[in-house]
């Protein structure tokens, strides 16, 4: 059985187990199964996300090599087929319960918590893992190249992944919008590739608020001017009416027009927003925390497995991006409710050479037995800075 006292242990005593089982039951996880559980296969695949493992075959050597204290960690020694097989047939879905059940969680913990405007802040992009064609030839992309994105929506205020869709690389980032907006209250921030005015007002209609680029040909008129400068940064405050059948029929209502000069890249930027209440600054602020989102994909791709895959099936696949997802909520959660004041760049990394160890995560992190790893990325995930 798992001892928390344990690194790994510590990691996975956060899992919802009971959303875990439920799933397990829904999708029959271990129907016929003998040898390796669905249970026991999500803390196979965390160890060898946590562990950087390139293949299922490291993963087996790695495995065995530790085969004395893998029962003290709540991990069992394991076959390359056995894994293989298994990540073919247990349904990818179940893991996606288990990513949601945590990532609900984080929602509780996280509460109000830096929140710096009136609704809550949700960052929303997608980011493309491209494949070989020849290997992977169910997620066609291109011509050539095979792709899987993830669609991403992340809490602004403490950014944390919050809802997750996977599709092919095909599969338009404008497409999931409906997915993953539309909360009432929710203030979405977003760049110009979810611009569907039809998509848009419907989170006008959900009363949620966007913030987004304008596209440089959009065609508009002037309902009234609120502000305008030459010198300052926001050059221009206004309220406008889209025109063009696409723009005025998918959009009918006023829409607000911000012109924002950054002065450091001298470079003008025009946003559009629904949201009337924010000063022009602020909606001006708000886009620039888009970057946090680019910021979370650069650290997930660098720290754990989602570049190089395991299998090749879109269910091998999906399993182990679900997988990488619910790594990175475990490590929010344990850093915020620990109060680990290092970024999460650190504790990856010194988990990577403490998995097995006799200790809690946070007993990790006290200075005098703090591994002597450089803290080389700090720029990455910045949220999972103080």
């Amino acid at each position: 059985m798992a001892n928390h006292t344990t690194v790994i242990g510590n990691l996975l005593s956060h899992l919802e187990r009971s959303d875990f089982k439920k799933a397990i039951n829904e999708y029959q996880g271990d129907k016929r199964v003998r040898t390796l559980s669905t249970s026991d296969l999500l803390k196979t695949l965390v160890y060898g996300q946590v562990t950087s493992a390139f293949s299922v075959r490291e993963i087996e050597t790695s495995l065995a090599a530790n085969s004395p204290r893998l029962y003290h960690c709540g991990l069992k020694a394991v076959k390359r087929s056995t894994l293989c097989d298994a990540l073919e047939k247990r349904d990818h879905r179940i893991f996606e319960a288990e990513f949601n059940a945590l990532a609900t969680k984080a929602r509780q913990i996280a509460g109000n918590t830096g929140r710096r405007y009136k609704n809550p802040l949700k960052i929303i992009d997608a980011s493309t893992m491209e494949l070989c064609l020849d290997r992977f030839d169910w997620a066609k992309f291109r011509a050539t190249k095979g792709a899987v994105k993830l669609h991403l929506k992340l809490d602004g205020d403490t950014l944390y992944p919050e809802q997750a869709r996977l599709t092919s690389g095909a599969v338009h980032e404008v497409n999931e919008m409906s997915n993953l907006c539309g909360k009432a209250g929710e203030l979405y921030v977003m760049d110009r590739g979810y611009i569907d005015y039809k998509r848009l007002y419907g989170i006008e209609l959900a009363q949620s608020f966007f913030v987004t680029r304008m596209k440089s040909n959009c065609d508009y008129k002037v309902e009234r001017v609120l502000f305008r400068s030459k010198t300052e940064a926001v050059r221009y405050d206004g309220i406008i009416r889209l025109k063009g059948k696409k723009g005025h029929e998918g959009y009918p209502s006023e829409i607000r027009m911000v012109r924002y000069h950054d002065s450091e890249h001298d470079k003008l930027y025009v946003f559009i927003t629904n949201n009337f209440e924010l000063s022009a600054q602020e909606v001006a602020d708000i886009y620039k925390e888009r970057w946090q989102i680019e910021l979370f994909f650069k650290w997930i791709k660098q720290n754990l497995k989602i570049k190089t895959f395991w299998g090749t099936s879109k269910n091998a696949v999906f399993i182990q991006i679900w997988v990488a997802l619910i790594v990175s909520l475990l490590l929010w959660i344990h850093k915020h409710i620990d109060g680990i004041e290092v970024s999460a760049q650190r504790i990856i990394q010194t988990l990577k050479t403490t998995i097995l160890t006799k200790r809690t995560i946070a007993g990790l992190f006290i200075q005098d037995v703090l591994p002597d790893i450089p803290d080389t990325n700090q720029l990455y995930f910045q949220g999972f800075e103080n």
